[in-house]
């Protein structure tokens, strides 16, 4: 989609479709809507005032109207922002991404929207800007790269359109011609998160023959800009790394550990790394899972989809003063002659041994490795990983929320403020002491899953710290239930949602609404 800025009135735009937003319960329409009912005959302000109303104006809700020929565009999508003391950050996202789905049935492919007076008075141009951007890329997205190949692609590999409608113009029309650099800036910004994160939506949703740990390893050297160090599975034994080898043998696919970092051309405020579980397919190992949970298990390299894509972001969007490190562990978790076994005892990279009593509980022992390094590699300030790690987690906060849980209230708290802003989800699960018993083994140092069905997303947390640094300011992001989505919202369809990708960016940048 491609962003066009001008300056007139918004009821002149004479594209395909204008979209109006108006807030549920408004006691009167703003400047810009007040010009397109008036040339409608008062037919949005009939359909407000209709007993029972044939448009309330909730948030994401859509009134298409033909106009006849009453105004230069064909339609006016007519959009509801929801409850005014309701309009944050999220809810104008929300909002938007309804508008271009609205767009996309309508087949359109120009469209154009004004700010509304109630976006602007709760958030400021530049931040609406942003999230009207946001909005709009994360409602474009579906999905659709492996339909209808045609035989010949079939053959040689090569994919062919399949036909969706798609909105390729979105015209941002601002009266104020000294707003235009700031919506312009705002804009690019919000478009390229939402590229990566549906960048990031576009791995986890593709199949694991195609999204091997091979390909996350391309796709992050191909990355400009940013340095790339990739460990293979010789390395990865050499250095010790007998949890993450444990995992990995199983599989005919290599194992790989990538490392990517940007640094920024001044002296950097501070240091963090980024650690993403990258199992790019998880059948359980020797402990198996069940057929019917099995299939979603593509979806295991959502915390190193969110890593890559949050730096590749970085990459594009400069400007930052953190040097950033993304550390991403990936491989397969497969049933092999030379599998691990349930009882199996490794030595961590840290010396620490742990007994593995459930093949299963992989992802832990793929990032536990992974923490050691990133910290002797690059004594990070601050060490985040990101990970679908327990199913203990989508019972406990279903698909709504991520769990998070550390060492630092502080980089806890920052990173809950940025999901707020972010439109994700965040909420803290506790690491008691009482807690360590679930990681007692008779016959290693520890083992990695003893909760037993209690706890099972803090036991995770809980095993994991015992591979960060005791001063170390540390948040481990639960992501097992957020990562997917069953059923669509506006600015996510089902499947992969991306998530972590704004919540990483909106803290590492400090946008606020």
């Amino acid at each position: 989609m491609r962003f066009e800025v001008t300056t007139g009135p918004v009821a002149q735009f004479s594209g395909e479709a204008l979209v109006i937003g108006i807030p549920q319960g408004s006691p009167g329409l703003d400047d810009i809507a007040k010009a397109v009912d008036a040339a409608l005959g008062q037919y949005i302000t009939r359909c407000l005032k209709a007993e029972p109303p044939v448009f309330k104006a909730k948030l994401g809700e859509t009134l298409i109207l033909p106009t006849y020929g009453k105004l230069p565009a064909a339609h006016v999508v007519v959009l509801g922002l929801g409850k005014v003391e309701e309009l944050k950050t999220s809810q104008w996202r929300r909002a938007v991404a309804a508008a271009v789905r609205a767009c996309k049935k309508l087949r359109v492919k120009a469209a154009a929207m004004g700010f509304p007076d109630a976006v602007i008075q709760g958030m400021g141009i530049e931040a609406a800007s942003r999230l009207l951007a946001e909005g709009a890329g994360l409602g474009q997205y579906d999905f659709n790269l492996r339909k209808n190949l045609s035989k010949a692609g079939e053959d040689n590999g090569e994919l062919a359109a399949n036909g969706a409608s798609s909105l390729e113009v979105l015209s941002v029309i601002e009266p104020q011609a000294d707003r235009l650099e700031v919506i312009q800036r705002g804009l690019r910004v919000g478009q390229l998160v939402a590229e990566h994160t549906n960048l990031a939506r576009h791995w986890v949703n593709d199949s694991a023959n195609y999204v091997t740990p091979a390909f996350l390893k391309q796709q992050a050297e191909s990355i400009p800009g940013l340095q790339c160090d990739v460990l293979d599975f010789d390395a990865i034994k050499a250095l010790g790394m007998g949890a993450f080898q444990l995992v990995a043998q199983g599989s005919e696919q290599p194992p790989f550990l990538i490392h990517l970092c940007y640094k920024p051309s001044d002296t950097p405020s501070k240091k963090i790394a980024l650690v993403g579980k990258g199992v790019t397919f998880d059948s359980g190992g020797l402990s198996l899972k069940p057929a019917a949970s099995m299939e979603l298990m593509k979806m295991d390299m959502a915390g190193a989809a969110a890593v890559i894509a949050t730096l590749k972001a970085v990459s594009e969007l400069k400007d930052l003063n953190i040097e950033v490190h993304g550390f991403i562990p990936t491989c397969e978790n497969m049933p092999s002659g030379i599998s691990s076994k349930p009882g199996d005892i490794v030595t961590a990279m840290n010396g620490k041994t742990v007994e593995v009593n459930n093949t299963d509980a992989e992802g832990r022992l793929i990032l536990c490795d992974a923490l050691t390094y990133a910290q002797r590699k690059v004594d990070p300030d601050e060490l985040v990983d990101i990970a679908t790690l327990t199913g203990a987690c989508v019972t406990a906060l279903g698909k709504v929320a991520a769990g998070i849980m550390g060492t630092s209230d502080t980089l806890i708290q920052g990173l809950q403020a940025a999901g707020e802003q972010a439109g994700e989800k965040l909420w803290p699960l506790p690491l008691y002491d009482e807690y360590k018993v679930f990681l007692k083994s008779d016959v290693a140092d520890l083992i990695n899953s003893g909760a037993k069905g209690q706890a099972g997303s803090s036991a995770g947390g809980m095993f994991l710290k015992e591979f960060v640094d005791k001063k170390r300011a540390w948040a481990h992001l639960d992501i097992a239930g957020p990562a997917w989505a069953t059923s669509d919202v506006p600015e996510v369809p089902k499947g992969g949602t991306g998530f972590g990708v704004r919540t990483l960016l909106y803290y590492l940048y400090g946008w606020q609404a």
